[in-house]
C-alpha cells in the first residue's frame, strides 16, 4: 500500500478546499491519480472505495460538487489515521529529569513579553528584562531556555545583566538548560555559559574545561582556562599555554597563573612583565595576591631606576618602569610605600623622560590610601618647584585639619598664572562638585561633607575673581560673599550664563533681600530672545521669586519670542500667584541643615 499517494492525494484534496469545490470536476491532477487508486483498490477494497470517491467528485456537476469532496476528504482521512507510526528509528534511552523545583504561579500572559524580549530584537528590551527580574519572572521554568540563549544577545548589556545578575540567583535550576546549550565552537554566550557551569559545578566541572581548553573556539578556550586558575594540578598544562601563540589564550593563562600563586607561577607572571606580552601581564600581577611577586617586581623597578639614574636608554627603562608601577597597583603593603618614596625622592628620576612614570607613581601613591603614603606625597608640596602640588593637595585634605591645609596653601594662589596656582585652581574644581550636579546627582554627593573647608577659602576665591568657586565654597551669610555676588550679576546680567545664575542661586539662599529684584532685573534686561531653555538651576530660581513678582513674570513672559518658553513661563507665574504669603522666618530655619541641604530641597 503505497502511502505517499494518499499524502499526494490528501495535498491536492486540502487545494481544493481552498480553490473551491466547484473547481474539482475534472480537475486534471485527480483525474491522473485515478488509475493508481482504481490498480491499488484490486488489492485493497479501501482503495477501490477511494478510487470511487474520486470519480465520482471528476463527473460530479457544481451543485453537487461541495459535498462529494467532502466525503472524499473524510474517507481519506480516516485511513491515513490508520496508517500512522509511532515508532522511531533512533534507541531508546531512559529519560533524563532535571529535579526542578521552579513554579509555575505566573500566567502565560504575564511571561510572554519578557520571553520576547530575551527573544526577538528591538528597543526596550532592557527595560522589560530588568522589571521581569523584579517581578520574580526568572524562577519561572518556563523562562529559563530563554534566558539562556540570551546568553547570545548582540546587544551586550543584556548578556551582561543575565550572567552577572540573573543566572546566580537561579542557581542549579539553570544548569539542564546551560549544559543543553553549550557548544564547545561558540562565542562569547558559550564561554559565560561555561563560566556559569563551572560556579555550578566547581567540583565536577574540570573535565569539561579540559575539553573546552583543548577542543573549544578561541573565545571558550580562554574562558576555560583561566577558569582552570582554581584547579592546582593544572599547573603544568596552564604554563604550557601561557606560550601559545595566540594573545588571547596566553591573556588567559595569566590571568590563571595569577589566580594559583605557586612559585612557578609568579616565576612565569615576573618573566611576562618584561617580555613582549608586558602588556598582558599587568592585570594578572595585580589580582595575584602573592606577596613575592609584588616584592620580585618592586627590586626589578629598583634596578630599573638604577638605570634610569644612570642615564641608561632612559626612554625604554621609563617605559618598562611605568610598567612596574601599573602592576603595583592596589598593592598596600609598606614596601610599595619605601619604594615610591624612593623613586619621588630621586633628583635625577624628575626628568622629562620619566613624565608618565612621575605622574603615575604620584597618582599610585594617593590610590593606596595609607597614612605614611599620604603623609609623604604632603612633603611633595614645594619639592621640584611645586610639580606635585595637585597630590600633595589632596593628601593634605585626607589627614589635617581643614586651617591646616589653608595655610599651607593659600599662599601658592597669589598669582593665578603660575603654573601651581593652576593646577591648585584645577584640582579644586575637580573636587566640588557644581550646583547643576548637586541638583542631577544628589545621592552622590549626599556624603560630601562641604563644612570641612576652611571658611577663609571663599573669601580668598572673591579676592580672586573665582566667581564659581564662591559659589561652590559659600557657607554661610557673609557680607563680603553677598557684596561680591551682587557687583558681579550686576556687571554682567545675562540669565543664560551658568555662572551668573549660580551666583544668583546662592543669594536667594542667603536671603539677600534685593535678589528677586535683580533676578527680575537681570531677566528684562536680556530682552526676548536671550534663551530657548532652562536648566535646574534657574528653574529654580523662578519658582523661588515671592508672589508679588508673579505679575512682572507674566508680563515678561507674554514678550517672548519662542512660545515653548513662553508656555514654561507663564506656568511659572501662575505658580508663584498662588503661592500662600509667606511670614519672614529666617535663613537658618528656612535652610535647616545649612546652604548646601536648602539648595538640594529647593533644587529636588
Amino acid at each position: 500500500m503505497s502511502i505517499d499517494l494518499l499524502f499526494e492525494l490528501q495535498h491536492e484534496v486540502r487545494r481544493l478546499f481552498i480553490a473551491g469545490s466547484g473547481m474539482a470536476a475534472g480537475d486534471l491532477r485527480l483525474q491522473k491519480m485515478l488509475p493508481q487508486l482504481q490498480k491499488l483498490g484490486e488489492s485493497a477494497p479501501v482503495f477501490n472505495r477511494m478510487a470511487q470517491a474520486v470519480s465520482q467528485v471528476l463527473d460530479t456537476e457544481t451543485s453537487g460538487s461541495a459535498s462529494r469532496l467532502l466525503e472524499l476528504g473524510m474517507l481519506l482521512n480516516s485511513v491515513l489515521y490508520t496508517q500512522g507510526k509511532t515508532e522511531t528509528k533512533e534507541d531508546l534511552v531512559p529519560m533524563e529529569g532535571t529535579g526542578a523545583n521552579l513554579s509555575t504561579s505566573f500566567p502565560y500572559r504575564k511571561l510572554h513579553p519578557l520571553i520576547e524580549a530575551l527573544t526577538q530584537k528591538g528597543q526596550g528590551r532592557m527595560e522589560q528584562i530588568r522589571q521581569g527580574y523584579d517581578d520574580g519572572l526568572f524562577h519561572d521554568f518556563r523562562v529559563i531556555p530563554a534566558a539562556v540563549s540570551a546568553l547570545d544577545d548582540s546587544y551586550v548589556e543584556i548578556p551582561d545583566f543575565l550572567h552577572r545578575k540573573v543566572m546566580p540567583t537561579l542557581g542549579v535550576e539553570a544548569l539542564p538548560a546551560l549544559q543543553q546549550q553549550f557548544r564547545l565552537d561558540g562565542g562569547k554566550g558559550d564561554a559565560r555559559r561555561l563560566e556559569l557551569i563551572h560556579d555550578l559545578l566547581p567540583t565536577s566541572a574540570l573535565d569539561l574545561l579540559l575539553q573546552a581548553a583543548k577542543q573549544g573556539s578561541t573565545e571558550v578556550r580562554s574562558t576555560a582556562i583561566e577558569l582552570l586558575g582554581d584547579y592546582p594540578d593544572q599547573e603544568d598544562f596552564i604554563l604550557e599555554q601561557a606560550d601559545d601563540k595566540k594573545k588571547e589564550i596566553r591573556r588567559a593563562a595569566l590571568f590563571a597563573l595569577s589566580r594559583l600563586g605557586t612559585e612557578q607561577a609568579i616565576a612565569r607572571l615576573y618573566k611576562a612583565l618584561g617580555s613582549k606580552d608586558q602588556d598582558l601581564a599587568i592585570e594578572p600581577i595585580q589580582l595575584c595576591k602573592a606577596n613575592d611577586l609584588t616584592l620580585s617586581v618592586i627590586g626589578h623597578a629598583e634596578s630599573v631606576l638604577e638605570r634610569i639614574v644612570q642615564r641608561t636608554k632612559v626612554e625604554d627603562s621609563a617605559q618598562q618602569l611605568l610598567a612596574d608601577i601599573r602592576s603595583l597597583q592596589g598593592k598596600r603593603v609598606p614596601e610599595v610605600v619605601e619604594f615610591l618614596e624612593k623613586l619621588l625622592s630621586t633628583p635625577n628620576f624628575i626628568v622629562p623622560e620619566t613624565e608618565a612614570v612621575q605622574e603615575a607613581a604620584a597618582d599610585l601613591l594617593l590610590q593606596l590610601d595609607l597614612p605614611e603614603a599620604d603623609g609623604f606625597a604632603v612633603t611633595l608640596h614645594e619639592v621640584y618647584n611645586r610639580k606635585f602640588i595637585a597630590y600633595s593637595f589632596r593628601a593634605a585634605i585626607k589627614i589635617l585639619p581643614p586651617e591646616d591645609v589653608y595655610e599651607r596653601f593659600c599662599h601658592d594662589l597669589k598669582d593665578k598664572k603660575q603654573p601651581a596656582a593652576k593646577e591648585l585652581l584645577r584640582e579644586l574644581y575637580e573636587m566640588t562638585p557644581t550646583l547643576l550636579y548637586q541638583a542631577d546627582e544628589p545621592h552622590e554627593v549626599a556624603s560630601a561633607n562641604f563644612t570641612t573647608w576652611d571658611p577663609r577659602w571663599v573669601h580668598l576665591f572673591v579676592k580672586l575673581d573665582e566667581e564659581e568657586l564662591v559659589c561652590r565654597f559659600a557657607q554661610d551669610l557673609d557680607l563680603k560673599v553677598t557684596t561680591y555676588l551682587v557687583k558681579k550679576c550686576e556687571e554682567l546680567p545675562n540669565f543664560n550664563r551658568s555662572k551668573t545664575a549660580n551666583m544668583l542661586l546662592i543669594l536667594f539662599s542667603q536671603s539677600y533681600p534685593d535678589a528677586p529684584k535683580l533676578l527680575m532685573d537681570i531677566l528684562e534686561k536680556g530682552g526676548a530672545k536671550q534663551f530657548y531653555y532652562l536648566d535646574r538651576v534657574q528653574l529654580t530660581l523662578l519658582s523661588l521669586l515671592p508672589k508679588p513678582y508673579a505679575e512682572r513674570l507674566q508680563q515678561f513672559a507674554e514678550g517672548l519670542s519662542y512660545q515653548g518658553m513662553k508656555n514654561q513661563l507663564l506656568e511659572i507665574a501662575e505658580t508663584i500667584a498662588a503661592k500662600p504669603e509667606q511670614t519672614e522666618r529666617s535663613d537658618h530655619e528656612e535652610k535647616g541643615q545649612g546652604l548646601w541641604g536648602w539648595i538640594k530641597s529647593k533644587m529636588s
